[in-house]
């Protein structure tokens, strides 16, 4: 057996490894946050550490490095930054509560793919004792589901790993929640938890392997009101209206009030994964596109999630690039929001051309020459930083994102018949909307030009739902009724998407007729 000592900021962990086992498994299992955006394959370079086996220090990528003696690893600073746990402000008050007959404590869950957020609730009052947020501790298997979902269809003890860390680090949240209020000696009896639909499964212990692949069924749609007991508390999961349309959208629907809104408006949570919904108070259609992790800032160069550090949006000034930054400071690398306001300016500078070409130093304007280098396939290489840049086949990645987002957009529209004139407003939820230009979105494409102006960040409308369920039972009775007036379009295979996908494809203002 070998022995690993590792470090990760001002913490030392010990393990024990046969020799030949993957240093990544080895981290994981010890429950250590190490980013591995690709799932281990390789791919992504991210999961980077340093190892000492006595000989000097070592780079390697842990997912590529398997176990062969006595070592120290030393593992980068786990990501900090501020998690979005505030949304546009709902009735929660201590109203909602009133009249249920219900003592202790209860907790709203957002179970995002990279984030959670908890509040917590004197159920009795309906009154909130505070709210914390964390970087989901099952980042270390995949930026994005299917990876999650393929490291529990590949590992017999998967699901259980996962299902345990994601449970442990939301109760970890609720108990530093109760010693914060002063509330430890009170119990926790209920909680309500809202994500897509693979988190919603693996919290409540059931395998999402059926939603990786065709016909993409789901164990449930969590339609069911029978809550499932988790240390003796009674732990409900927000209905789901298909395998990639989860609890997070219904929940979202319902804080936001469109459920109950005349016209349409379309609501989009954009991610890993975009889902969407177009309709109002006589129902939904709704849909589901394979973005890819590049909003995430998985998959790009020098991306990153929205934590200290990362630059989330950019502008010229006629002598160089200005930035702003989470946390203030030096720039580490690029989130969702700074990769499409990066990119909406390198267009409008004429540093990348209609069809998406990343353009060298020679070829590019003169004056953003001196930021331009020439990669060995002679494409462009823009760099803000020596640490951070943007490569050519990042604006790819973004390509292939912003497609596939508008093209959801565009079905269904076409589903309903309409144009984007005769959408009302856009509400995009989650940390990623908070910070979102949305003129730079509707510049490279991803939205309609039109509705630029009539856009609004809603902020974390799922853990507002959530609450609202918990507190009150109205409401939770109104997110079953909202799943049951909510349509899914697959896309996979939809001839109109598969249509709408290329053209959508390339940065020409002419595109913006494919709207209407």
């Amino acid at each position: 057996m070998s022995r690993i000592l590792a470090r990760q900021g001002d913490r030392d962990f010990e393990f024990k490894a046969k020799n030949g086992e993957n240093l990544l498994e080895i981290l994981r299992r010890g429950g250590l946050e190490l980013p591995a955006p690709c799932g281990g394959n390789g791919k992504c370079g991210k999961c980077r550490v340093i190892v000492d086996r006595g000989r000097g220090r070592e780079s390697v990528l842990a997912c590529r490095y398997n176990i062969d003696g006595d070592m120290e690893v030393l593992l980068p600073e786990r990501g900090t930054g501020e998690i979005c746990r505030e949304g546009r402000e709902v009735d929660i008050t201590h109203e909602s509560g009133r009249g249920t007959g219900r003592r202790g404590l209860g907790a709203a869950v957002d179970i995002g793919t990279t984030t959670l957020a908890v509040k917590l609730f004197d159920l009795e009052q309906g009154l909130e004792l505070g709210s914390l947020g964390a970087w989901n501790s099952q980042s270390p298997f995949g930026a994005d589901v299917i990876s999650r979902c393929q490291y529990i269809m590949e590992h017999e003890d998967g699901l259980e790993l996962l299902k345990q860390r994601v449970r442990s680090q939301v109760f970890e949240l609720v108990r530093e929640l109760m010693l914060s209020s002063g509330r430890q000696d009170d119990s926790l009896e209920e909680l309500i938890a809202v994500g897509n639909t693979v988190m919603e499964h693996i919290f409540m212990g059931l395998s999402p392997a059926g939603i990786a692949v065709a016909p993409f069924r789901p164990v449930s749609l969590f339609t069911k009101r029978d809550p499932v007991y988790i240390k003796h508390v009674k732990a409900l999961a927000a209905p789901c209206a298909a395998a990639y349309v989860g609890g997070d959208i219904m929940a979202g629907l319902l804080s936001s009030g469109l459920w109950d809104r005349e016209g349409l408006n379309l609501f989009l949570d954009i991610g890993t994964n975009g889902e969407m919904a177009l309709g109002g108070r006589a129902g939904f259609v709704t849909c589901s596109v394979a973005s890819g992790p590049a909003f995430e800032g998985a998959g790009i160069s020098c991306g990153m999630a929205s934590m200290t550090g990362a630059v989330t949006a950019v502008r010229w000034t006629g002598k160089g690039f200005e930035t702003d930054v989470i946390g203030g400071g030096e720039a580490k690398g690029l989130c969702g929001s700074g990769l499409i306001s990066l990119l909406a300016l390198l267009l409008e500078l004429g540093a990348v051309d209609e069809g998406g070409w990343l353009l060298p130093p020679e070829e590019a304007p003169e004056e953003l020459s001196p930021w331009l280098r020439e990669d060995d396939r002679g494409n462009g290489c823009l760099y803000l930083s020596d640490r951070v840049y943007l490569t050519a086949g990042d604006v790819r990645q973004l390509q292939l994102a912003k497609a596939a987002v508008a093209a959801g957009i565009e079905v269904l529209m076409e589903e309903l018949g309409i144009g984007s004139g005769d959408i009302g407003r856009v509400y995009i939820a989650g940390g990623f909307g908070s910070h979102l230009d949305v003129k730079a979105a509707a510049d490279i494409g991803m939205l309609p030009e039109e509705l630029a102006d009539r856009a609004e960040a809603l902020g974390n409308s799922a853990l507002g739902g959530a609450a609202m369920a918990l507190l009150d039972m109205d409401s939770r009775e109104e997110l079953y009724r909202i799943q049951e007036k909510c349509r899914y379009i697959e896309l996979s295979g939809d001839a109109r998407f598969n249509r709408a996908f290329p053209e959508h494809m390339t940065f020409s203002k002419e595109d913006e007729l494919e709207w209407n």
